[in-house]
């Protein structure tokens, strides 16, 4: 992949000393005192973004436990002990909560006071806004009710135990902030060099803002359907409008490299979490997603996943595919681990056959796993995409028909974002696809002429499917709409620890009850005194 905007080591260095506090005590989470009120805001936003996939082991839940909530990702070790069998770990449900608050949210905030009333620095400051927002939307989205308003500005005011706030108005200040942005953007204002996502480029910056409004909108639809309507009425007027293509996808671009250190933000983590530690990599697809893909003929089946033959020890690259074999051979069967298991304790061991490739028996390969793309460290961190886009116009659509002006019918838009869906694989490496095979799926695949639920079941199912690269933003639609209907871990027979259903958030860090005990005990109250994670979120109806 061509890197589009380079970071160099010697830059991230010089501003390490303030973006880099994480600690466990409540009050250094919040100050800083060696930092420079000098630091450039454009190369803290640099580091911002990188940060958001690049840092592994704030990433680190999502592959631990959302990936399985969500049924994408089932048999590696670390999935299924702590996300399939519903196992409660502070340290693993924390990293989140722990490392983005100290870093990426101090840091955005940081940018928001120094640039306030400068008139000059009006469009990094309207950037960091927008960005501020969907930082936060991960956190509450994750763990519900947070610190939000007071949040990040311990050094600012002395503040070190923010209040936490009801999601319903973190949400509800979302959608100002997005709509305030937007109207301070100028083309005739400064230039926002550090910004990776667009390279400065105030349209799609204003297009990617109402397309997160639109996204926060449908958020909430279940919770308060007439304001969801009303703010997609609104965002429709904007006249910077929304993502008009996939040259507006926001993605973070990242450089091929492979590095465990803490502080190396220059590839994407989740990636190399996928590739693993030890000899060969186990990031293995869940059965319900591959079932999904296998019974609709999707074309983009054998781009998710493969099988590979492990014959190339600690170089992923090297493996033979033994995929396209496999299809030709009646005898060997694709065998996807089922929710809440392992690899190896999938009811029995996977059925194997006999490879002419490898000219040796296959049984643990057959286990579909992440095709090779999906593990090099230049793979985009996605943000948001135009697929995103047509699909949740055309739930909007679906909903409220001649109430919304889209400028299409639900249909169109759905056949937008599905094919937009599928080109967006082409991204991360994937060939071009054909695109009768496109024509001959959505055919197959195509959104029901009328009934509301069956429209919102494939509506949101592609969703499903395209956020497969966005795991956050793939457990958050799942809940908002429960779809598609995801039977949880104990239905195939798995032992659970913690949960006999599905989690619906994960739980604080314990160190909040003891540093921010008032925050903390307003949040848990709030759930009937315990830290509930069976608990839905505000907008989760």
């Amino acid at each position: 992949m061509k890197t589009i905007y380079k970071i160099t080591f010697g830059m991230m260095v010089c501003v390490c000393s303030l973006l880099l506090g994480a600690c466990t005590d409540f009050e250094e989470l919040n100050t800083d005192p060696s930092k420079s009120s000098s630091t450039d805001p454009n190369q803290q936003l640099s580091m911002i973004q990188l940060q958001t996939c690049g840092h592994w082991q704030m990433c680190q839940p999502y592959p631990f436990y959302l990936a399985a909530f969500a049924q994408y990702m089932q048999g590696d070790w670390n999935t299924t002990n702590y996300g399939g069998q519903y196992r409660k770990n502070d340290a693993e449900m924390g990293n989140t909560w722990n490392l983005m608050y100290p870093a990426l949210i101090k840091n955005i905030v940081d940018i928001l006071d120094k640039t306030k009333d400068n008139e000059r620095e009006v469009n990094i400051h309207s950037v960091a806004r927008i960005y501020r927002v969907y930082l936060f939307s991960i956190l509450t989205d994750m763990y519900g009710d947070c610190p939000y308003f007071e949040a990040g500005k311990g050094f600012i005011n002395g503040n070190v135990k923010p209040a936490y706030d009801k999601q319903e108005l973190i949400y509800k200040d979302f959608l100002k902030e997005l709509g305030e942005a937007v109207e301070t953007l100028t083309a005739d204002g400064d230039k926002v060099t550090g910004d990776i996502i667009y390279q400065g480029n105030i349209d799609k910056w204003k297009r990617f803002a109402n397309s997160l409004h639109l996204r926060y909108a449908m958020r909430i639809v279940n919770a308060e359907p007439e304001l969801a309507k009303q703010e997609v009425i609104k965002v429709l007027g904007q006249e910077a409008g929304l993502m008009q293509s996939a040259a507006d996808d926001a993605l973070i671009t990242y450089t091929d490299i492979v590095d465990w250190a803490s502080d190396e933000y220059r590839r994407n983590g989740l990636a190399q979490m996928w590739r693993g530690r030890e000899a060969y990599p186990t990031a293995y697809i869940c059965s319900t997603f591959w079932k999904q893909l296998d019974t609709t003929s999707d074309p983009r089946q054998f781009v998710f996943g493969r099988c590979y033959d492990e014959s190339s020890a600690n170089n992923p690259f090297g493996r033979v595919d033994l995929t396209e074999e496999m299809i030709a051979t009646e005898a060997a069967k694709f065998q996807p681990c089922n929710p809440g298991y392992f690899w190896y304790s999938n009811g029995t061991w996977p059925q194997g056959y006999w490879s002419q490739l490898t000219n040796k028996w296959q049984d643990k390969a057959t286990r579909p796993q992440l095709n090779n793309i999906f593990l090099k460290g230049d793979m985009p961190g996605v943000v948001m995409t135009y697929a995103e886009v047509e699909l949740l116009l055309a739930e909007a659509k679906a909903r409220w028909a001649g109430e919304v002006a889209t400028g299409a019918d639900a249909s169109t838009h759905y056949e937008n974002g599905v094919r937009a869906a599928i080109h967006f694989l082409e991204k991360f490496g994937a060939k071009a696809f054909n695109e009768q095979a496109i024509d001959t799926y959505l055919q197959a695949n195509s959104l029901p002429a009328g009934g509301l639920e069956a429209q919102l079941t494939a509506i949101n199912t592609q969703l499903w499917i395209l956020h497969f690269n966005n795991i956050p933003e793939g457990y958050a639609n799942w809940r908002r709409t429960d779809i598609p209907v995801l039977l949880p871990s104990p239905h195939y027979g798995a032992v659970t620890i913690d949960s006999q259903t599905t989690p619906l958030r994960l739980c604080y860090p314990l160190f909040e009850s003891s540093y921010n005990p008032e925050g903390y005990q307003s949040a848990v109250q709030a759930m009937g005194g315990k830290d509930d994670w069976n608990s839905p979120v505000w907008w989760d109806k």
